[in-house]
C-alpha cells in the first residue's frame, strides 16, 4: 500500500456502505424520484432548458444481478419535466453518452460535493478517473441550473450507491469495519458480545501488483473484546497474535468464491462454482498443500455463536461491494486455470480493457 493515497476516496465519499448497486432498476427508481424533486424546485429556471437527454453506461456490472456485461440508465429532460429510465441509449439518442467501469463509476457516485473540502473532492475524483477507460459521445449544455440539479441528484444518491473496491485492500476493508461494528453496537447484539473475547483473521499471500503495490499480504481482522470490536487491514499484528480463527491462502485463486453473493447464486450458479471450488482448492501435488486452510492457532476453537450471528451477512454484503476484476486482467503470467472468469463471478461479454490497472495501480500510480 502506498501511504495516504488509500484514504483520500474514502475521505471525499459520503459515510456508511450505501444500500443500492449504481445503475441497477432499483437505484434508478430511486434516482428518477430524486431527479425529479430536484427538478421541481428548480421549475422556473429549467424552463428554458429544452430537450436535453444523458445517459450512463457502466461496464463490468455485478454477476449476481444476472444483468449482463453492463448496466445503464438515462435521463430526459423536458424543461422541468424529467424522467429516469433503465437502459442505454445510442450515441444519436442522447446529447451526452458517459461510459467506463461500474466499480469506478459506483465509487465516483459516492463521493459526496456537500459538506466536503473541494480539493479532497478533486483529488479523490483525479484518482478514480485514471483506472477505468472512458468513452464521451456530446457534451453538457452550458445551462446555469441544470448542473445544480444533477450536482443534487449525485448529493442525495451518494450515500444510497454502494462502492466497488478491490478485494481484500484497506478500502475493501473498511465496508467491512462499517458493517461489523454497527451491527455489534446494535441493540439486537451488543449484550450478547459483553463476555465474548474472540480473534478471526483472514490473510491471503501472494497479492496482485496492481492491487498491493508494494507486495503486502491482502486480508483483514475482527477483534471482540468484551463487546469492543475492531476491524483491521491486512494481516493480523503480531501484539493480537495468535488468531482464534485463521483463514489464509493464496490471492489469485480464492477471488471468484470470496466474492460471490450466495443469496443470489442460481442453480447453475452453484454448479460452476462448486466446479471451480474443488480445482481451485485442492491439494497441490508438489508441496502437499491446499491453496487455503482454515486453523485455529490459539486452540480456543469454533467462533461464539453470539458472534457468527453478528457476521453472518458479511460475505454477501461485501461480495455485493467488491470490484469485478481479475488479476489475470492485468498479469499475462498469471497461471491459467485462475485467468479464465467464471460466469458465476463475471459477465462473460465483459471487456477488460475498460480498466487501466496495466498502466496504474488501484491508487492512480503508474505501475513500474
Amino acid at each position: 500500500m502506498r501511504a495516504g493515497h488509500h484514504s483520500v476516496v474514502l475521505a471525499a465519499m459520503a459515510d456508511g456502505t450505501g444500500d443500492l448497486t449504481f445503475a441497477s432498476r432499483e437505484w434508478v427508481t430511486a434516482a428518477g424520484e430524486v431527479l425529479a424533486a430536484a427538478a421541481d424546485r428548480h421549475a422556473d429556471g429549467l424552463a428554458d432548458l429544452g430537450r436535453f437527454s444523458v445517459c450512463e453506461v457502466a461496464h463490468n456490472a455485478p454477476a449476481y444481478l444476472h444483468a449482463g456485461a453492463s448496466l445503464a440508465w438515462h435521463a430526459h429532460f423536458d424543461g422541468a419535466k424529467v424522467s429516469a429510465h433503465v437502459g442505454e441509449l445510442c450515441v444519436e439518442a442522447c446529447d451526452l453518452k458517459i461510459e467506463g467501469d461500474h466499480s469506478v463509476m459506483s465509487n465516483l457516485g459516492r463521493i459526496s460535493f456537500r459538506g466536503k473540502d473541494p480539493h479532497l473532492v478533486a483529488a479523490a475524483q483525479a484518482r478514480l478517473q485514471k483506472l477505468s477507460r472512458w468513452e464521451f459521445h456530446g457534451s453538457f449544455p452550458q445551462h446555469p441550473v441544470l448542473g445544480a440539479v444533477l450536482r443534487s441528484l449525485h448529493d442525495a444518491m451518494a450515500p444510497r450507491t454502494m462502492p466497488r473496491f478491490v478485494w481484500m485492500t484497506p478500502e475493501w476493508v473498511s465496508s467491512a469495519r462499517h458493517i461489523v461494528t454497527t451491527r455489534a453496537a446494535s441493540e439486537k447484539y451488543a449484550d450478547g458480545l459483553k463476555s465474548i473475547v474472540y480473534t478471526f483473521a483472514e490473510e491471503f499471500t501472494d497479492t496482485p501488483r496492481y492491487a498491493f503495490p508494494d507486495g503486502a499480504h491482502g486480508g483483514f481482522w475482527i477483534r471482540c473484546d468484551h463487546g469492543e470490536v475492531t476491524v483491521g487491514a491486512g494481516p493480523l499484528p503480531d501484539a493480537l497474535q495468535p488468531a482464534d480463527a485463521l483463514t489464509k491462502g493464496v490471492y489469485t485463486p480464492v477471488v471468484p468464491v470470496g466474492r460471490t453473493v450466495n443469496a443470489a447464486m442460481t442453480d447453475a450458479d452453484k454448479e460452476e462454482q462448486a466446479r471451480y471450488a474443488k480445482m481451485a482448492f485442492r491439494r497441490d501435488e508438489e508441496s502437499g498443500k491446499h491453496p487455503v486452510g482454515q486453523t485455529s492457532p490459539s486452540g480456543k476453537g469454533p467462533m461464539p455463536p453470539e458472534l457468527s450471528r453478528v457476521l453472518m451477512p458479511l460475505h454477501d454484503e461485501l461480495s455485493k461491494r467488491t470490484s469485478g476484476d481479475l488479476p489475470a486482467d492485468y498479469d499475462m503470467d498469471v497461471k491459467p486455470d485462475w485467468g479464465i472468469p467464471q460466469g458465476f463471478d463475471r459477465d462473460p461479454g465483459y471487456d477488460p480493457s475498460w480498466l487501466r490497472y496495466d498502466e496504474v495501480d488501484i491508487y492512480g500510480e503508474p505501475l513500474d
